[in-house]
């Protein structure tokens, strides 16, 4: 296992499309319909895990994610109900067969962590990398992304995560034919790259809106977030707690009520908002829903398996539509 403070890595062709699924929607313990936080993002053949709690391999199963896959783990923090299920996931990933490097990211302490949880595992046929941040930082991954994150604010170091997948501008063939442009030499000119004294200007429409999904959990309530989540197709946030009652209670603990959360999707202009990490003490999860939909009338309590495919706006609709498919 190699730390690292920062570390690059290349990305792949931009995907149009970003497929998401909730693997667990609990906080602190798993109980039997409840399992502990894990989501999935998928660009191209890429995906990405994020947060890994006990058990996170048994619903990776059913699902329709593959293990070989992914090489890129985001952590938020480094509690149990987060990081317990590392072990079983490398594994899983080491099982079917990947030899390609994977990358944690994560927080101060990850690395120390890390090389504890996974010296279970035994020898891994890939390159494991740690990368620890700060939190501010922006850097490419695969699948496309641009990964972006915040600091939060928790009893122990902890980041949000921000993925953005740029869409390029729209090629005008029509003019790049008139120009004379070999049709070999479009990609380049797709890429900003001139062609011929030819400037990408030329044949490129303006910038297009590209797809963003916000992962935020665990935290308090704090001025950054509504600008680093903004203009989210999707944010997946914490709502540890239904009650309003239990606001004082939330900010002790560094988490979040429904309301909070519900009103910070709001505030932020979201598209799509799930709500996740939940109490053991939230019973039905109509509580929180009904508490959240008085912010944001959309929300949707997530649940295990719950999923969706983000999707480019068309050409008529590259500000305004719904994502949801």
């Amino acid at each position: 296992m190699h730390p690292s403070k920062m570390h690059l890595v290349s990305t792949c062709k931009i995907a149009s499309m970003i497929d998401v699924c909730l693997l667990g929607n609990g906080g602190m313990m798993p109980l039997p319909d409840r399992p502990l936080s894990a989501t999935l993002i998928r660009s191209g053949s890429e995906t990405i895990l994020f947060d890994c709690g006990e058990n996170t391999q048994v619903n990776w199963r059913v699902s329709s994610f593959a293990y070989r896959n992914t090489g890129t783990i985001l952590l938020s923090h480094l509690h149990a109900d987060h990081v317990a299920g590392l072990p079983g996931v490398l594994f899983q990933i080491a099982h079917a067969g990947r030899t390609e490097p994977v990358t944690i990211y994560g927080p101060e302490r990850t690395h120390e962590v890390a090389s504890h949880l996974t010296a279970i595992v035994g020898r891994l046929p890939y390159e494991l990398r740690v990368v620890e941040l700060d939190g501010g930082e922006s850097i490419p991954v695969p699948g496309g992304f641009t990964l972006s994150t915040l600091s939060l604010q928790h009893r122990m170091p902890c980041l949000g995560y921000r993925l953005d997948l740029p869409r390029a501008p729209r090629f005008d063939a029509e003019r790049a034919t008139a120009l004379g442009i070999p049709v070999t030499e479009w990609s380049r000119l797709q890429r900003g790259e001139p062609v011929n004294d030819i400037s990408p200007d030329e044949v490129l429409g303006p910038p297009r809106r590209g797809l963003r999904v916000s992962l935020i959990t665990d935290t308090s309530l704090i001025d950054t977030l509504p600008a680093f989540v903004a203009d989210s197709d999707l944010l997946i946030c914490e709502s540890m707690y239904a009650n309003d009652e239990e606001a004082e209670r939330a900010e002790e603990r560094g988490h979040l009520t429904a309301r909070q959360s519900a009103h910070l999707a709001a505030s932020a202009n979201v598209r799509n908002l799930w709500l996740t990490h939940f109490s053991p003490s939230v019973g039905d999860l109509s509580t929180i829903t009904n508490v959240a939909h008085q912010e944001f009338p959309t929300a949707i309590a997530g649940t295990p398996g719950l999923s969706v495919t983000l999707i480019f706006d068309d050409d008529t609709q590259d500000v305004e539509g719904d994502h949801l498919q």
